[in-house]
């Protein structure tokens, strides 16, 4: 896909992965909306984005309201134009062994980080295959790959998130949209320093290498499905 003068929504896009990715589709001439939850988050990377001479627009809001989705989305295309690419980014952690873990949680986790791709996909897909055009890469984790101790809730959502990639990967294939899963392992992530994840800052994987990753995935041909790509730190 061509990406200069595109528009591209990417969720949790304040800090992280999700503030790397604005800028590496703001490097390549694409406009950006910009969602997450914290609009002062959010603010920031607008101004960091100005240089590039890209519009870009705000949407402050939680991905797991289906209202907010909504109304983020039709504000999105109204100010940008319509959706090309959505990268379902936003997520969130929360640790604990099954018989420990608040249900209240739980139930957070799997909104935010499956329910969120699944309302914001459903916004934008009518729009895509209408237009025969499109692509939704989610960012998922290798936790959605193979689980580890005390990551019920979290791989939980990242378990649901693979098969939600691949079955809407089949529901659009035919409508000519693309649907993707990104599987990084951990990255070195304010997300990550908080829940005390072990790290090697000097070697571990940065965000910027994960944005760089999802916009060469975006940019191969139309004609090329890529579905999934797994990343991992080279030499812990």
């Amino acid at each position: 896909m061509e990406l200069k003068e595109s528009v591209v929504l990417v969720t949790g896009a304040g800090r992280g992965i999700g503030r790397a990715l604005a800028h590496a589709f703001a490097a390549e001439g694409a406009h950006v909306a910009l969602q997450g939850k914290t609009k002062k988050n959010l603010e920031k990377v607008q101004r960091e984005l100005k240089p590039f001479g890209v519009k870009t627009v705000i949407l402050a809001g939680d991905v797991a309201d289906e209202g907010t989705v909504s109304r983020c989305v039709a504000a999105a295309e109204q100010q940008l134009g319509p959706i090309d690419v959505l990268v379902n980014n936003a997520g969130i952690f929360a640790t604990g062994p099954v018989d420990r873990i608040d249900a209240l949680v739980f139930d957070r986790v799997l909104s935010v980080n499956l329910r969120g791709p699944f309302l914001m996909s459903r916004a934008v897909l009518p729009g895509m295959k209408s237009r025969r055009r499109g692509h939704i890469v989610n960012i998922a984790s290798t936790a959605g790959r193979r689980g580890f101790p005390g990551g019920a809730a979290y791989c939980a959502s990242k378990f649901g998130l693979a098969g939600l990639t691949e079955a809407m990967r089949y529901d659009v294939r035919s409508f000519d949209v693309r649907v993707t899963g990104v599987f990084p392992s951990t990255v070195a992530t304010d997300l990550a320093r908080e829940h005390g994840m072990s790290l090697n800052e000097a070697r571990a994987i940065q965000p910027e290498d994960v944005a760089r990753s999802v916009v060469a995935l975006v940019k191969m041909d139309d004609r090329a499905l890529p579905t999934s790509l797994e990343i991992w730190q080279t030499n812990p």
